[in-house]
């Protein structure tokens, strides 16, 4: 059956799990209660969230000019090094790889993401998030005053580990703060200032390691901490959860909430995971004895965190909300989004790479991504706006999909032929699609969810997209990979060490090979891009088994199917 919450309800987020009588509310500048079902256990909380609504405008700007300030300087860590790795390496004067500078951060920020909701709940959004943002950058002041790469890379890590909470928590403040009709218009500008980030990283990068001041990559973090601060000190009010407890109660109160075992269980299953998935087809085979033993450790780390899930108290990802059929957007949308940010790194890393392989330049193939990025912002703008106003939101995450595998579809046509304008084109259509699915994904899976499990679900959505960058560079890579190698003659791969992301090498060092390397390119791009278009086309049959959610009128509806057994 469907349920209906009126607009002021909806905005007083009243939700009421266990019942189908309706409740009406007057407006009343008092806190609101909330009726909430946690685990077959109803509870009654009161929601002392202010809203934005209630607040000046003024004050408005400057808390999201600072979560906008924390969110950029998170978001910008993660491609500033995409162009100054080479330069970095012959600064430190180091001989060995350097890709554990690009993927120690990403790392821990996947490892990390996942446990932010809970300890949100615990400590509170505003204090973590202060700690989180401190925690990020001394990381960066380290990696910054580095004298070698095993310091850089410890600074990397440690970076990573206060990164993972700023984004998270700047959506679950965002969430707290606002109603959920109006909620996917506020993550636009997050993601717009995500957008922006990633796609200047690898410009600022350059323009740093080219004047010799690379340092400045990590140091320039550092001024905007007191500033972050200082908003969220004075500016941004939130309740504290343990207000009323004593500070040896309230860290004891903390502890004891805190599923730490499942947080170090989780914690390890992902490192492993990113690790193997990072080295594996790069600096080991697939099929080698570490890649095999990395990927079983997640296998059993995974399954231990299962086990310590379904008898926690205050549980990271509650299984609940993956074994009840009410609760299925969650499940749904976790994968979802996991598919969804296969394109935006495969397409980020590949793209310029491959306009380099077909002749156009360095600065110009990284320039030509900007085009597909620039989309996704104004289109997940228009289209939260859009949802806000004619509702529908399980039928734009259709129609987005299914423009993202067009897209990808055509993409896989170009050649080393073919226009900018074509290029360009094929693009903006690319970020069309991906934008739209970005934000609207978000709310989908958080609308009709419980008070106190919204920063747990915010949590796990969010982290899902750094866990989908590295599946989807990584799977991707080796389809393109094993293509690119099966076109090569035995000559060419009688070279050491032949790969896939050194064609831009093998095309310019070896003019009586370009011809042959061009051509095994541009046949594994077109399988790559083939992949992801399928992949696009997997969300839309995923998107049938969603729970029909619209915004429509003065209306959410969300459908809502009882089941007695549960």
């Amino acid at each position: 059956m469907a349920f209906e919450i009126t607009e002021y309800e909806a905005a007083n987020a009243i939700q009421v799990t266990n019942s189908e009588e309706k409740h009406s509310t007057q407006p009343q500048p008092q806190p609101q209660t909330t009726v909430e079902e946690t685990h077959g256990e109803t509870e009654i909380s009161v929601d002392v969230y202010p809203k934005f609504d209630e607040m000046s405008t003024g004050r408005v700007a400057l808390i999201l000019v600072g979560l906008g300030v924390a969110c950029f300087l998170f978001a910008i860590e993660q491609t500033i090094v995409a162009t100054s790795t080479a330069g970095i390496g012959e600064a430190l004067n180091v001989k060995g790889s350097l890709t554990w500078i690009t993927t120690s951060y990403l790392l821990t920020t996947c490892a990390f993401l996942p446990i932010t909701g809970r300890l949100a709940d615990a400590i509170g959004a505003r204090l973590l998030l202060i700690i989180d943002v401190w925690i990020f950058i001394i990381g960066n002041l380290i990696a910054g005053l580095a004298k070698n790469l095993t310091q850089l890379v410890a600074g990397r890590l440690l970076s990573g580990v206060g990164g993972a909470g700023i984004l998270t928590l700047a959506i679950i403040v965002i969430s707290h703060l606002t109603h959920e009709k109006q909620r996917g218009n506020y993550f636009t500008l997050v993601n717009i200032v995500y957008t922006f980030a990633d796609a200047m990283g690898p410009i600022v990068g350059g323009a740093f390691t080219r004047t010799g001041n690379w340092r400045w990559i990590f140091l320039f973090n550092a001024p905007f901490g007191p500033v972050i601060t200082v908003i969220l000190l004075k500016i941004l009010k939130l309740p504290n959860p343990h207000a009323s407890s004593s500070k040896s109660r309230y860290w004891r109160t903390t502890l004891q909430r805190l599923d730490i075992l499942g947080m170090l269980m989780l914690i390890a299953t992902l490192t492993f995971l990113v690790i193997a998935l990072n080295t594996g087809g790069q600096s080991l085979p697939w099929n080698s004895s570490v890649i095999i033993g990395l990927l079983c450790a997640s296998s059993v780390s995974f399954a231990g965190f299962l086990l310590v899930e379904k008898w926690a108290k205050m549980p990271i990802a509650p299984l609940h909300l993956f074994s009840k059929w009410e609760w299925r957007n969650v499940p749904i949308i976790v994968l979802s989004r996991t598919l969804l940010f296969f394109h935006l790194f495969a397409l980020s890393f590949y793209l310029p790479l491959f306009l380099q392989v077909i002749g156009i330049s360095p600065i110009n193939a990284s320039a030509l991504i900007i085009p597909f990025l620039s989309t996704a912002a104004t289109a997940s703008t228009i289209c939260n706006y859009l949802t806000a106003k004619y509702g529908y939101m399980t039928s734009s995450y259709t129609i987005s999909n299914a423009v993202l595998s067009a897209a990808m579809g055509l993409l896989s046509t170009l050649r080393g032929n073919s226009s900018i304008a074509r290029i360009v084109g094929y693009s903006l259509l690319a970020g069309a699609g991906f934008g739209c699915g970005t934000q609207t994904t978000v709310v989908i899976a958080q609308i009709g969810i419980p008070r106190d499990l919204l920063s747990t679900v915010t949590a796990l959505v969010s982290t899902v997209a750094s866990l989908g960058g590295v599946l989807g560079v990584a799977i991707i890579g080796t389809i393109t990979q094993n293509t690119f190698k099966h076109h090569l003659s035995p000559a060419i791969l009688a070279i050491p060490n032949v790969n896939v992301n050194d064609a831009v090498i093998l095309v310019r060092d070896n003019p009586q090979i370009r011809a042959e390397v061009i051509e095994a390119y541009i046949q594994a791009w077109r399988i790559g891009c083939r992949t992801l278009a399928g992949i696009a086309a997997a969300q839309i049959i995923l998107g049938l088994g969603l729970r029909e959610v619209s915004l429509t009128g003065k209306h959410v509806k969300v459908e809502k199917k009882v089941d007695q057994n549960c």
